[in-house]
């Protein structure tokens, strides 16, 4: 029997045909096809998960976004109602000392020459007005006010009134006080070894003399 002879016998017995290809590609090869079908069906599958991930992706990207955006407006707002906020307590605050001392001092025979105001010398001060001792003494009324009065703020006030009554000029005698909404432990002490005064919400804590410029 010649080669075309078995090629020919080959072809048309189906049986022969599939023992020899089991014989010459092995099991292996043979179930290549089933395996790449079967792996093409994974990969189709998986990139469909991948598209559908990208998708899930992209929109939660853009919920941070708007989620981030929300969160910076709700912090710019907040940051302004804050400011507005020290704005009004930091009026409040230089309003209720100048109130104060007016009281004080008028309870005690003074007579306000002019109405206590903010200043700008050296820095800025509080409140500042000019009054009558009950002496009819013309004496300058420095006040610093604070939300929270400590300690450190008496002495460092008491430390820059110098500079500060020699900024505004014209000034002879003059008393000074610290007032505070809320005064910390110690304040008192340290305006009593600085010799200025306390005032607070109630009224006079530390009392103070008529200095000299």
């Amino acid at each position: 029997m010649d080669t075309l002879e078995i090629i020919r016998q080959i072809e048309t017995d189906p049986g022969l045909k599939a023992q020899l290809r089991s014989v010459l590609l092995g099991d292996e090869i043979l179930t290549l096809p089933a395996l790449i079908a079967k792996n093409s069906a994974d990969i189709a599958a998986l990139t469909a998960a991948v598209t559908r991930n990208s998708e899930d992706i992209t929109r939660n990207s853009a919920d941070i976004a708007a989620l981030t955006a929300a969160v910076e407006m709700g912090f710019s707002s907040l940051r302004r109602e804050v400011g507005q906020l020290s704005t009004v307590v930091g009026g409040t605050v230089e309003e209720d000392a100048a109130s104060v001392v007016v009281t004080v001092l008028e309870s005690k025979g003074w007579h306000f020459v002019t109405p206590p105001d903010s200043l700008e010398a050296n820095g800025e001060i509080d409140v500042f007005a000019r009054a009558r001792d009950p002496r009819g003494h013309l004496v300058a009324v420095v006040v610093e006010a604070k939300t929270r009065l400590r300690p450190a703020d008496v002495r460092r006030f008491a430390a820059a009134l110098p500079g500060l009554i020699e900024a505004i000029g014209g000034v002879e005698d003059y008393v000074a006080y610290a007032y505070g909404l809320r005064v910390y432990m110690g304040s008192n002490e340290a305006a009593e070894e600085s010799g200025i005064g306390v005032l607070s919400s109630d009224g006079e804590r530390v009392g103070v003399e008529v200095r000299a410029a």
